[in-house]
């Protein structure tokens, strides 16, 4: 096969995707490369799964016993024999029979009525907040971003050289750090060298001319001395993270939309021994301003399709413990439908949480229907309460130092 230079030197470019300066990144994929796996038990692991475009929490968890519901809702409100009921007063949407099933064993909790004083119901506003919590004022970093900043200095145990991995294609601003990089991967077949698929036998010698290029060239410039540095030691770290998954096996069977695909990947990497303690990762499609009942349904059966069958994999894997799956969302709905068969942007919603160190249950109360704030839910908890749950109970943080305050626990998971 006839390959230019050029066309050679672009097969390497999966490999230096991720958005960091030189330094950074050589230091990363150089430790990366002589990583040791992940042991099971060694570290909690938390999934952050953003629903992106303000899920309707009325028609996720349904106040089925209210008389307001349906009357604010006739068109695109659910009768108490279609929900799936959790107890005398709120149900599952009909779509969401894993969460049922998830919720029985005792695997899900869930957070009514979250939300923060002030709400924004600009999309990105309101998504700025909830990934810095900072409701108040403008923040550069996210609050898990500053979570891995400290954890990287030295004030919590955080031994690991892949901090964080964002499954989807922009960082998100949950993630943004000052002292930690954090790279974008999709799939594992986007982190390695890019050989011809018509040539896949000829890739051997691709990777031993590649390393002979980088390995063997030196400038009088110290930024191309570290790219060239930086081409060898990704190419390592990308084989050390394939062979660490290369044992995966199936152990269950995802949705095949695009979420599913990416929660098995995240598996995958987790069961594979990768060191990493956070994973970010998206679904969209919830701004239901119109024909909401369809749509939001289809986005259920993918959302808790797909969890279910990452929590299934992991207890096949025996790592299930060691990780907590947690669901958020920019804004809820208003609480009277709209004339399009949907709703429009709201306040409160709740929140999801899944995994075997999970305390299971509902926590909160529901929100008055009756009594609102122009038209919308009043929350009843606080997300940042959340987020110092999450920080000191799971991930064994200092939720104070990252969030700036001190919020009070809740109590729907098992302390780090």
């Amino acid at each position: 096969m006839s390959l230019t230079r050029r066309q050679f030197l672009k097969r390497g470019a999966g490999l230096l995707s991720v958005a960091c300066t030189l330094p950074e990144l050589m230091n990363i994929f150089a430790q990366q490369a002589d990583a040791a796996p992940r042991t099971p038990g060694a570290s909690k692991i938390l999934v952050l799964v953003q629903l992106s475009g303000g899920n309707d929490g009325l028609n996720a968890v349904v106040p089925y016993s209210d008389p307001a519901y349906l009357k604010v809702r006739p068109a695109i409100g659910y009768k108490p024999d279609q929900v799936l009921k959790l107890n005398d007063k709120v149900g599952l949407n009909p779509s969401m029979g894993p969460f049922e099933e998830l919720y029985k064993k005792g695997k899900l909790a869930i957070i009514q009525g979250v939300g923060y004083p002030d709400p924004n119901r600009s999309h990105f506003r309101s998504i700025e907040i909830w990934q810095t919590a900072e409701p108040s004022k403008i923040k550069d970093t996210g609050w898990l971003g500053r979570y891995l900043d400290l954890a990287s200095s030295g004030k919590s145990n955080l031994d690991n050289i892949f901090p964080a991995i964002n499954v989807d294609p922009i960082l998100p601003k949950t993630l943004s750090a000052q002292k930690v990089v954090v790279p974008s991967i999709s799939e594992i077949a986007n982190f390695t060298f890019k050989a011809d698929p018509r040539y896949e036998a000829d890739r051997t010698a691709q990777l031993d001319t590649f390393g002979k290029i980088y390995g063997k060239y030196k400038s009088n410039n110290p930024y191309v001395d570290q790219l060239t540095k930086i081409g060898i030691d990704t190419t390592e770290a990308s084989n050390s993270i394939l062979k660490m998954v290369a044992s995966y096996k199936d152990g269950a069977t995802y949705p095949n939309p695009p979420f599913g695909k990416a929660m098995k990947f995240i598996a995958q990497l987790i069961i594979g021994g990768v060191n990493c303690k956070v994973y970010t990762v998206s679904l969209g499609g919830f701004d239901t301003h119109t024909n909401e009942r369809n749509s939001q349904e289809n986005l259920f059966r993918v959302l808790t399709g797909a969890l279910q069958a990452f929590q299934t994999d992991l207890e096949n894997h025996g790592v299930d413990k060691d990780v907590v799956v947690m669901t958020f969302s920019e804004f809820g709905r208003r609480v009277a439908e709209n004339g399009g068969r949907g709703t429009d942007h709201g306040t409160a919603a709740p929140m999801f949480v899944i995994g075997s160190s999970v305390k299971g249950g509902i926590i909160g109360d529901q929100p008055s229907l009756t009594d609102l704030s122009d038209g919308d839910l009043k929350y009843k908890i606080d997300f940042r309460n959340v987020y110092a749950s999450v920080l000191d109970r799971w991930l064994g943080a200092d939720s104070k130092a990252v969030l700036g305050s001190k919020y009070d626990n809740l109590d729907f998971i098992q302390r780090a």
